[in-house]
């Protein structure tokens, strides 16, 4: 579902572009746009080149931008780009800062996109920091053919720091913000298998380069070594944020600045079928989480779903161990997990269920055993040729208890409305076996168990799936029968 009506108020792209103006205003955007027989005109938005060619058009029609965008690097999505700004100016007009704004954008890529829209829009005057010479160099012809030399500095970093090059050697710059969109990855392995196999397949094109993804220990550690060289450099900026791409990212950092009480706020990036999250602190006196408060709130609330983890005779009490005996409870369950964090007595999960794998367990044991039951009674002569069709046909022995079925991990006949829903086939729902399957996941949480004083707990947070939170809630309570 698009979550445009979810985009920043001001995001000029909460109504979608026109595609048959841009047709007639750019041969370029005319050679990858398609017209229907109803006379839409529309782009594939899996192929990486028309994301290009559109980014370069909307560049040049709305913010009259022209700009390169080379194709072996990240093609920029301007809602998103645009949504990052606006919410900085909200940040800014908030702190009453609105005069001679100076930020600083942390690796600022090839198409210097944050400091292009910000130079352009309002006048900012923007450093961008850069590791990658190739990507400096373009971004600096970016900036002279548009003429914003006077509002755009680049530095090439080739250090092993992100900001602390900047104030070397007695240089005392001061500057309103900073920004950056750290990669997201730690390998290449975890790029590829960083969509859910659950998920339906991205709606656009993959493009990128592996510098502009892929960081050691992943967005999470490069985000942290930003709050530990900010701690260095209070005084220098007024407010630093940055974008995340995970959830579960947002709440491990925002759990490492309440430790440190440093003052935060944070917020959703909304645009066509992908959120992001922006995450704001400072050490200056503003509150700015009240000042600014977290724009999620604007959509529905998840509360998470918090349980105590009673301590077991004869057992460790301990988050490794608790986690050990969950791990075992899910492979039960047939319900995919993958551990996202560890860190200390904290352990992140993001758990998917395709299948409803835990609904009226104790109906289904009774069936189980009334049909071994009576399987183990069909002994007898006159039942002798009803026995043997039984063996050769299990469907035979099935029939004789229309109600019952043969219950493994992965196949029960009380689920099937729910399982049906979670097969579509060329976006048509079917429960046939010969074609094509696309999973929709059943549940999709995520899993934080901690401990707390004495005590460990076990939090859930429903992300999606068309159990709703009700499958979460049963999977809980699966887990607080079966804790023993």
């Amino acid at each position: 579902m698009s979550m445009n009506k979810y985009m920043h108020p001001r995001n000029i792209y909460k109504i979608p572009p026109d595609f048959s103006k841009l047709v007639k205003l750019y041969n370029d955007f005319a050679t990858v746009a398609k017209t229907g027989l109803s006379g839409k005109v529309s782009i594939d938005f899996k192929n990486p080149n028309s994301l290009r060619v559109l980014t370069k058009c909307l560049l040049k029609s709305d913010f009259n931008l022209d700009v390169i965008i080379p194709e072996d690097k990240l093609v920029p999505t301007l809602p998103l780009r645009l949504n990052y700004i606006l919410w900085l100016e909200d940040l800014l007009a908030a702190m009453k800062l609105t005069i001679d704004i100076k930020g600083i954008d942390i690796g600022t890529g090839a198409c210097a996109i944050y400091p292009l829209l910000a130079a352009k829009k309002n006048k900012w005057h923007i450093l961008g920091t850069e590791t990658d010479k190739d990507s400096i160099k373009i971004a600096q012809q970016n900036i002279d053919r548009n003429q914003l030399q006077d509002c755009v500095e680049l530095s090439h970093n080739s250090t092993g720091n992100i900001i602390k090059q900047l104030f070397i050697n007695g240089n005392d710059r001061k500057f309103h913000f900073s920004m950056c969109n750290p990669p997201f990855y730690s390998n290449l392995q975890e790029l590829c298998e960083s969509r859910s196999p659950a998920r339906p397949p991205p709606k656009n094109g993959f493009t990128g380069s592996p510098q502009e993804l892929i960081t050691e220990g992943g967005e999470l550690e490069f985000c942290r070594k930003i709050i530990k060289e900010s701690r260095d450099h209070e005084n220098n900026v007024i407010v630093y944020t940055t974008m995340v791409g995970h959830k579960y990212t947002l709440a491990e950092l925002i759990q490492d600045l309440q430790a440190d009480g440093i003052k935060y706020t944070h917020t959703e990036f909304c645009q066509g079928h992908v959120t992001r999250w922006g995450l704001a602190w400072t050490y200056q006196n503003y509150d700015i989480y009240k000042l600014v408060p977290p724009r999620e709130k604007l959509r529905k609330t998840r509360t998470p779903i918090v349980y105590l983890l009673p301590e077991l005779p004869n057992a460790v009490y301990t988050v490794e161990e608790a986690f050990k005996k969950l791990s075992y409870i899910f492979r039960e369950l047939n319900i995919d997990y993958k551990v996202m964090e560890k860190r200390g007595h904290n352990i992140s999960v993001d758990l998917i269920a395709k299948t409803n794998t835990w609904s009226n367990q104790r109906r289904k044991r009774r069936l189980q055993k009334r049909l071994q039951d009576e399987i183990k009674k069909i002994k007898t002569d006159d039942v002798c040729d009803q026995n043997m069709n039984a063996k050769s046909d299990p469907g035979a022995v099935l029939n004789l208890f229309p109600d019952s079925i043969v219950v493994n991990n992965s196949s029960h006949s009380d689920n099937n409305e729910s399982n049906n829903k979670a097969l579509k086939i060329n976006g048509n729902e079917e429960t046939t076996h010969n074609k094509e399957i696309q999973y929709t996941p059943v549940v999709h949480a995520l899993l934080k168990l901690f401990k707390k004083d004495k005590d460990i707990l076990l939090q859930m947070e429903f992300y999606e799936g068309i159990a709703g939170k009700q499958g979460l809630h049963q999977i809980v309570q699966y887990i607080k029968n079966n804790w023993k």
